[in-house]
């Protein structure tokens, strides 16, 4: 980057400050009434003084305006939480309560359940509606054939929601916090019904409506479900009837991101609104026309689409470069133009932050404006034909740049043929979109509407033969990459100190990056090591399952359920202690490991006591024990009882309970996560 684009990029020396201010604020929720002040008198009183000495301190007024963006971003997460709002649901208790809520999603069926996302209206105590604030989700036990929109009353028990606590799974309890959602409750029939009227305020019944008839529409002309299932994912990015093999296999190519509305799918809608608008005269009147009916499209796709954080981005971006193309006639710096849509949604939405999908889309952006020209440069193909298939492989390759160490992060997975896969996918799924858009405005014509969503569904069907095709060649993912985030940010320093030595030509920087990814080696071998010499015993949180796992260096073994939930527990458990594997140890109802004896009781105790009573270390309740706790100690001596997520509810209260009674140490899997133990 050239010094005059940090000059002209007013929001790009800002950002980083906010983003900084806003992480700080996260873990230490206050608000820096000190620091405001004292940045605010470094801005204040330089124009106070004489030429001279206003010259000499314009550092400081600088540095005034930059610590007062950080303590703003420091005060965002605290401002925009939830819970610090008196009528937030977290205050009103933690017994039954009996609750007036507005669907805000269609109910997903799941493995026992109906899921949906509910927004609370009010809580009724003492025959009083009291307003409250905050959203749950909701798990009917039934199919509740209910719509978005529709009110309902229930009478239930507001829980946290909680982490399984394994070792390496999928932080959802954060995932939710970022959305706004804390709570979840499960009914039954009897415990909810249906109130009159619609919960949905007038511009979300406009939208919900829209949203729906388009999902009718795919549905109705696109043949298959299959296929209207991606078609749906590629429009409005719907995906409750994606198949599962068909997601993989996107997940596996590196190309999910064309069934994942982000960026490039509102591009694609601004560049086609551009090309139908050129009709309009090129005067005052015709301009102000076009710039306003492209911001109003592109934010009228957003919100229908669920207004994503890559969506976000793109309507900001997209509505500075129409505001900047025909209103004021002015180039827009594409690097301010990013920054500035970041440092928005940071200050309208400070848990963006930490979002996968925010922090990919800026990355492939910004690796795609700084890195595209040098690598297209490197090679110029003679025929035209062959130099729009190299831009569209060196964008590839620029959008990977600084998106290649965060999905090693996350996904803990590489595409090894994300570049073939891209040049197919994307221009196929530009025909596509395309064709979806066509086949909305000729959905009123069921002849027209017909031919063009069969083509429409064979185009689907044939791309995703090609995706399928290239997920299942030998090879295809490197998976069960283990890099941790100290990890990841030292690989990001060798990037950039890569792209600068390739944008100003000098060997220190070259020696930098060398230096780094040394270090780089060294972090990653010293994680090996550590590796080796661990030693844990683990009680995992796996729902209606008992699995105790054992790991010794680099190896483990595991007793108990082996079901596909069980196996999945096991991978990120290998993935986050650096195991290379689980072996299953079959007909066994204890464990001896390190020092320490597990005993597993999944039925009834003896009628009779033993005349020596049995030491051991840990005692296991499994969902088949029939035990009496008082009996316990009649025939153990034991140090800690363990409840583990089989454990039916009813009876892990009246379990813990007992202990409570009896003083005895108890460790409760279903509430408290997996335990583990280190030996």
């Amino acid at each position: 980057m050239k010094n005059h684009s940090w000059k002209v990029a007013p929001f790009l020396r800002l950002l980083p400050f906010l983003a900084a201010g806003a992480i700080t604020g996260t873990f230490v929720p206050a608000i820096p009434w000190m620091i405001m002040t004292c940045c605010l008198f470094c801005w204040a009183v330089p124009p106070l003084l004489g030429l001279r000495a206003r010259f000499a301190l314009r550092w400081l007024q600088g540095l005034g305006v930059t610590g007062m963006v950080f303590c703003v971003g420091m005060m965002l997460p605290a401002v925009s939480d939830i819970r610090r709002n008196p009528q937030w649901v977290g205050h009103l208790g933690e017994d039954t309560l009996q609750m007036a809520l507005t669907l805000t999603e269609a109910p997903q069926q799941k493995a026992r359940s109906w899921k949906a996302e509910c927004r609370l209206e009010s809580v009724w105590e003492n025959k009083r509606a009291i307003p409250a604030e905050g959203a749950i989700i909701l798990y009917f036990a039934d199919d509740p054939k209910v719509a978005p929109g529709d009110r309902l009353f229930a009478c239930a028990r507001a829980e946290p929601i909680r982490n399984a606590g394994n070792p390496g799974g999928y932080d959802y309890a954060a995932y939710c916090a970022r959305r706004g959602i804390f709570h979840r409750a499960f009914v039954t029939k009897a415990q909810w019904w249906r109130l009159p009227g619609n919960g949905f305020s007038l511009p979300e019944r406009w939208l919900y409506n829209a949203h729906a008839y388009t999902l009718r529409t795919l549905q109705r002309y696109v043949p298959g479900k299959e296929r209207a299932g991606i078609a749906e994912a590629l429009l409005v990015g719907y995906r409750a009837n994606l198949d599962v093999d068909v997601v993989r296999d996107y997940t596996n190519t590196g190309v999910v991101h064309i069934i994942a509305i982000s960026g490039l799918h509102l591009g694609l809608i601004y560049l086609g609104g551009v090309g139908l608008l050129r009709w309009l005269p090129k005067r005052r009147w015709g301009n102000l026309l076009r710039a306003l009916l492209l911001i109003a499209v592109l934010w009228f796709f957003s919100l229908l689409t669920g207004a994503s954080a890559s969506v976000l981005r793109s309507a900001v971006m997209f509505t500075a470069i129409a505001a900047g193309s025909f209103l004021i006639s002015r180039h827009v710096s594409p690097y301010n133009n990013l920054a500035a849509a970041a440092f928005l949604l940071i200050a309208a939405k400070p848990s963006f932050l930490g979002d996968a999908g925010f922090q990919l889309s800026f990355l492939a952006v910004a690796g795609i404006q700084i890195c595209y020209r040098p690598l297209y440069g490197v090679w110029l193909p003679r025929w035209s034909w062959l130099d729009k298939i190299w831009q569209l492989a060196a964008v590839s390759l620029a959008a990977q740049v600084f998106t290649l160490p965060v999905c090693l992060y996350y996904f803990r997975q590489f595409p090894v043929y994300f570049l073939p896969a891209n040049l197919v996918a994307v221009p196929w799924s530009t025909m596509l979109l395309y064709g979806e858009l066509l086949l909305m405005a000729v959905s009123g014509w069921d002849w027209a509407a017909e031919w063009v969503g069969w083509a429409v569904g064979w185009g689907i069907e044939g791309m995703n033969i090609v995706i399928g095709w290239l997920g299942d060649l030998p090879g295809a993912v490197w998976s069960q990459i283990r890099i941790t985030l100290a990890e990841t940010m030292v690989l990001y320093a060798v990037i950039a100190l890569f792209v600068v030595a390739g944008a100003v030509g000098r060997k220190r920087w070259m020696r930098g990056a060398g230096i780094m990814m040394v270090a780089w080696s060294a972090m990653h071998g010293w994680e090996k090591i550590s590796a080796s010499a661990q030693r844990r015993l683990v009680v995992m949180n796996i729902p209606k399952s008992t699995l105790v796992a054992c790991v010794e260096g680099r190896e483990g073994w595991y007793i108990g359920d082996s079901s596909l939930q069980g196996a999945n527990a096991l991978l990120g458990a290998e993935w986050y202690w650096n195991v290379n594997g689980f072996s299953f140890v079959p007909e066994r109802k204890w464990v001896s490991f390190g020092g320490k004896r597990l005993l597993v009781l999944d039925g009834k105790l003896p009628a009779r006591p033993p005349t020596v009573k049995i030491k051991i270390d840990y005692v296991l309740l499994s969902h088949k024990a029939d035990i009496n706790i008082r009996r316990l100690h009649e025939y153990f001596i034991y140090d800690l009882l363990i409840f583990d997520a089989s454990v039916p509810s009813f009876r892990l209260g009246e379990w813990k309970n007992a202990c409570k009674e009896l003083t005895l140490r108890c460790f409760s899997v279903p509430d408290e996560g997996a335990l583990v133990v280190n030996l």
